[in-house]
């Protein structure tokens, strides 16, 4: 009877053993698993904290773009030259060479500048325009290499002698010819006319003389 009791405490023991045995298995088991998945979890968040600061913001794309639209609007800047303009005398008997500089938005537009600037008149008290009404250059253009430059229709509204007619054509094609154009015929708002003046064939060319014949009034 005793032997039976002992084997009976025996075998309760023996089982609270292994059960205690058991739980700490599936304990480490567990925190083995929290372990894993807390490492997870960081490598995780460290990705996408990476991929966070090497993607730029659409923001900061934006700026890039705004940056790039302001310099090349900066780039654009105006050209100046110095050029040489033609002017009669006081009285109208010689005509004088007279440097001035002029600026324009592009290279293209310095001819168009020059006799807006010629119009003007010029900067020697000796020397003179011929035009005291409000007269625009319309436009520059090359045909078959002879200059066609273009005036508003005031510019023929101008009372001027002819000895004055004869010295504007002969200045204007000076004017021309620094920019290559040996030739140049006069166009009144985009179109041929027949005279100029009312008397003055328009309908050729003018061919200019040579710049070397002309001094500058000192």
């Amino acid at each position: 009877m005793k032997r039976t009791l002992y084997l009976f405490i025996t075998v309760l023991l023996s089982l609270g053993v292994l059960a205690a045995c058991g739980q700490g298995e599936e304990v480490e088991e567990n925190d083995t698993g929290s372990e894993a998945n807390s490492d997870e979890t960081d490598e995780g968040t460290s990705e996408e904290e990476n991929n966070l600061e090497e993607e730029p913001s659409n923001d900061e794309s934006t700026t890039g773009v705004e940056q790039e639209d302001t310099v090349e609007t900066n780039s654009t800047n105006e050209v100046t030259e110095t050029v040489t303009l033609y002017f009669s005398d006081n009285e109208v008997l010689e005509t004088y060479k007279e440097e001035q500089d002029v600026t324009a938005d592009s290279e293209e537009e310095i001819p168009a500048a020059a006799l807006e600037a010629w119009i003007q008149g010029p900067d020697h008290e000796e020397l003179t325009s011929h035009f005291q009404n409000e007269i625009e250059v319309d436009s520059v253009e090359e045909e078959n290499g002879v200059a066609q430059v273009s005036f508003s229709d005031s510019f023929l509204e101008a009372n001027i002698g002819s000895s004055a007619e004869l010295a504007i054509t002969e200045q204007i094609a000076l004017i021309m010819e620094q920019f290559g154009y040996d030739e140049t015929k006069i166009l009144i708002e985009g179109e041929e006319e027949s005279s100029l003046f009312g008397h003055m064939d328009a309908t050729e060319p003018i061919t200019a003389n040579n710049p070397d014949d002309y001094e500058t009034l000192e």
